[in-house]
């Protein structure tokens, strides 16, 4: 059985976790769904062999099972059309590839933890609310750094960029919302590398492997074209009892 995280999640959070997101703005101003002929998340394992180097036949990301989690797939939240947006946008941006040329050379853990350190020295934690007026806004990779500061969600997008522009496959980077044990309401980049998954938190010193428990507690990931919602295992069978008490089956 599983139990879905997050009783005491910000609204924001319980907001992402339910199917009702998918009437937001945000996700109303995403195209009709497009055929599944032309899908472009497609798994190329099941493609014929001449059709899985398209450019346009994306794999599907892993599933984020991290600190403990299951992640079932959430269908559309209110967080896809920002994580499009962002990860749109400044992987070529000067600044960007300025980041991503500090780590040329380098291993793959290397890189991840280069580019955290970097990133530390130059951004600097400050809420939305002192940098844009409002209360919560995902902003470009460009902007976070040539402003110098930004919340956490903004720091983990100028690590997603930088890393997407050193070699990364977008498609093992996700941005997890969820809860800090002592912070709070917290988001992070999760990196999928061959050793597993790695967490890179602003308010760590280097990346920490993600398949152990945490005082972070993983409620929503998104990552290219899925979102996830997070429980925790407690017993035999594929029940899912969510934060609300209701229960469903996991498909």
């Amino acid at each position: 059985m599983l139990r879905m995280i997050g009783g005491a999640v910000t609204g924001a959070c319980i907001l992402a976790a339910t199917p009702a997101v998918a009437a937001t703005a945000e996700s109303a101003a995403t195209a009709s769904r497009p055929s599944p002929a032309h899908s472009l998340i497609l798994d190329r394992n099941r493609l014929p062999s001449q059709q899985r180097g398209h450019p346009l036949i994306l794999a599907r990301p892993a599933s984020p099972d991290v600190f403990g989690t299951v992640a079932l797939n959430a269908g559309v939240t209110l967080y896809d059309a920002r994580f499009r947006r962002v990860a749109a946008a400044d992987a070529r941006d000067p600044l960007v590839q300025r980041l991503a040329a500090g780590v040329a050379g380098l291993n793959p853990m290397q890189k991840i933890a280069g580019i955290q350190a970097a990133v530390s020295r130059q951004v600097r934690w400050a809420h939305d609310l002192d940098n844009l007026g409002v209360a919560d806004y995902w902003d470009n990779a460009s902007d976070t750094l040539r402003r110098g500061s930004g919340d956490a969600e903004d720091i983990a997008i100028v690590k997603m960029q930088a890393l997407k522009a050193a070699g990364f496959d977008p498609k093992d980077l996700y941005i997890s919302i969820g809860r800090h044990a002592q912070r709070g309401a917290h988001i992070m980049l999760l990196v999928r590398t061959a050793g597993g998954f790695v967490a890179m938190d602003d308010k760590d010193a280097g990346p920490m492997s993600a398949g152990q428990r945490s005082k972070f507690t993983p409620i929503m990931t998104v990552g290219q074209g899925m979102s996830w919602i997070h429980g925790r295992r407690i017993s035999g069978g594929n029940r899912i009892a969510s934060a609300s008490g209701t229960k469903s089956t996991a498909r």
